[in-house]
């Protein structure tokens, strides 16, 4: 057996998720089933809005050993602490791990997979799905991401009330804040729109990695908001697929945001070698 665990979280983001999502449909159409492990119910919910139906929770990344067996194959898509039993992991199964941090390297005989731009091992998870560019729509939408637990958002509302973009929620917004923010967005999207939304909108503005690389290879024009230091992997991987960063809340967004040489109808290319899981 094949699993995914993809470390999910109410106070994070979906983007290990979605990633894993795109890896199962890709290895399903190679004939390799795959579970996909996640750590709550609502991440479950998502996956099977996206396609996937074979999903299992579980507490925290130690305790995959609970549910695999010897032999089996495991990728683990986490920025959590590896277990103590991580030697154990990497000696009963084959184990393949998506690197955090630009130059992480193995620290047992796992095999690293690098989500960016790189020489060795790049695997880049999209779903196929957005690669059919859409005809667009013309609107600005902005997604933060899938949970918003420090407000920043809120902290921030004069920017985005000048900005007058769309607002597509997060799947962990509990109601009390959606209300909060409302009034700061022309107009507001449910998360289970999200798909449709990264799809057809011309233009994205978004703080999640995973989100951005759908959009531009949907053919929108996008911007990278970034809340934190990026780095340098991750910059190096936004410039080559011409999306635009802007670092922090700048008030002069509309104008960094209307940059007319973004080609939007160009199929951005990226490569994934699948087989790579497959040995």
């Amino acid at each position: 057996m094949f699993y995914y665990y993809a470390h999910t979280s109410h106070r994070g983001n979906l983007d290990t998720l979605r990633r894993g999502v795109a890896f199962i449909k890709e290895l399903a159409k190679l004939n390799r089933k795959v579970t996909l492990l996640v750590n709550d119910f609502r991440a479950g919910i998502v996956a099977k809005e996206l396609g996937v139906s074979d999903v299992l929770n579980m507490e925290t990344i130690s305790d995959i050993d609970l549910v695999l067996e010897y032999g089996d194959k495991l990728l683990i898509d986490s920025s959590e602490e590896l277990p103590l039993q991580f030697a154990s992991f990497c000696r009963d199964f084959t184990v393949f791990r998506v690197a955090q941090t630009c130059g992480e390297i193995a620290i047992h005989n796992e095999t690293m997979i690098y989500p960016w731009i790189s020489e060795v091992n790049q695997a880049i998870f999209i779903d196929k799905a957005y690669d059919e560019v859409l005809p667009k729509i013309e609107r600005t939408l902005y997604f933060f991401g899938d949970s918003d637990s420090q407000k920043i958002i809120l902290q921030n509302a004069e920017f985005f009330k000048a900005s007058k973009m769309e607002m597509l929620l997060g799947h962990y917004f509990y109601l009390q804040y959606e209300s909060e923010i409302e009034l700061l967005f022309s107009k507001i999207h449910e998360a289970e729109e999200y798909t449709e939304l990264i799809r057809s909108s011309s233009h994205i503005v978004t703080s999640s990695l995973q989100c951005v690389l759908e959009a531009r290879i949907s053919g929108a024009k996008t911007t990278f908001l970034a809340t934190s230091e990026l780095q340098q992997c991750q910059k190096e991987l936004l410039e080559a697929y011409s999306i635009k960063i802007i670092n922090g809340f700048n008030q002069n967004f509309s104008t960094n945001i209307s940059d007319k040489n973004i080609d939007t109808v160009r199929k951005v290319q990226y490569k994934t070698d699948y087989n790579l899981f497959l040995s």
